[in-house]
């Protein structure tokens, strides 16, 4: 039985008629009728005496018409309790990011959003796949992706920019003036290889100077920092180490942007709502990290390029400096 067949009956008792019913319905009175009417078919039972001056329940009708106002009452008080949980702002709220975007960029702002928000707790997992909104795995995810799924619903950031990188020790160590195919490289195994950095790597890197490959971006950076070798990264995650710097002529914008997505039925949850409303307006701020343009790091970058004409010996203390 449809719960709106409970919703007819109801109606028409406290009404007393079609007309009375149909205007707290919003439908027709001949709809109500033919309601009524299919009801009281498939129950085989007259539920309303049709008199002269309305509409009124037999007994089978008082029975059902109870029946009815509990189960209204019970579900009214359901939808007071859930609306009276999502309009304040507490609970959890369950994130997935990639690591790279879990390690260098959620965590700034994370103190910033306990104090602006102590009601609500973070979960934050980690993986490269997208995961099942719509089986409530989690409440939303932040991707960098050029074109999100189409069942979601959520807001775009910056572009993210690219580049690529190695440890200062490894250059002044393998030198700074080399051909890209003259070096070691790290490369990304499993999903990434679908990532923008994977293509730029096929287009830019023979293979041949691949000599380490990693399923997990974190990890990849890490090898970076022990000095063994050159790999793309987001700009995002490298511009900031003073031990890492960019190779010349290598940054680019990708197509990718910053998404924050959840799913339709969760956008309006005072809490999801909280969680897009701030990090966006974060990440939107930090556009020019996220493109690799930001002021401080160009000026780096001019320096760098500036001191390849150089002598190699003042060349490489400069690089052994902390900036």
């Amino acid at each position: 039985m449809d719960w709106d067949d409970l919703r007819y009956v109801l109606a028409v008792s406290r009404a007393g008629g079609l007309n009375g019913a149909a205007r707290q319905l919003g439908v027709n009175p001949s709809s109500v009728f033919r309601r009524l009417g299919a009801l009281e078919q498939q129950l085989e039972v007259r539920l309303f005496e049709r008199l002269r001056e309305g509409y009124r329940l037999t007994p089978a009708g008082e029975a059902f018409a109870e029946s009815a106002a509990r189960v209204e009452a019970e579900t009214t008080q359901v939808e007071r309790k859930l609306k009276g949980i999502d309009t304040r702002l507490e609970g959890t709220i369950r994130l997935n990011t990639s690591d790279l975007v879990a390690q260098f960029l959620v965590p700034r702002w994370l103190g910033e959003f306990q104090r602006t928000f102590p009601g609500l707790t973070l979960d934050i997992t980690t993986a490269a796949e997208y995961v099942d909104l719509s089986k409530r795995e989690v409440d939303v995810v932040i991707r960098g992706t050029a074109s999100p799924p189409e069942h979601l619903v959520g807001r775009s950031t910056a572009r993210m920019g690219m580049a690529a990188y190695a440890s200062k020790r490894y250059l002044d160590r393998a030198g700074r003036d080399r051909a890209l195919d003259q070096h070691d490289w790290l490369d990304f195994l499993g999903a990434m290889r679908r990532a923008p950095m994977a293509r730029w790597m096929e287009a830019n890197v023979p293979d041949r100077c691949v000599k380490l490959r990693f399923d997990s971006s974190s990890i990849l950076r890490e090898a970076l920092l022990a000095d063994l070798g050159c790999a793309l990264l987001p700009c995002a995650t490298c511009d900031e180490n003073p031990e890492l710097e960019r190779l010349p002529g290598t940054h680019f914008l990708s197509s990718y942007h910053v998404w924050l997505l959840t799913h339709p039925d969760l956008r309006r949850s005072a809490r999801i709502h909280a969680f897009l409303d701030f990090f966006s307006s974060r990440f939107t701020a930090s556009a020019s990290l996220l493109t690799g343009e930001a002021p401080r790091l160009r000026k780096m970058s001019t320096r760098s390029q500036r001191s390849k004409s150089r002598p190699k010996r003042r060349e490489s203390s400069r690089h052994g400096r902390t900036t």
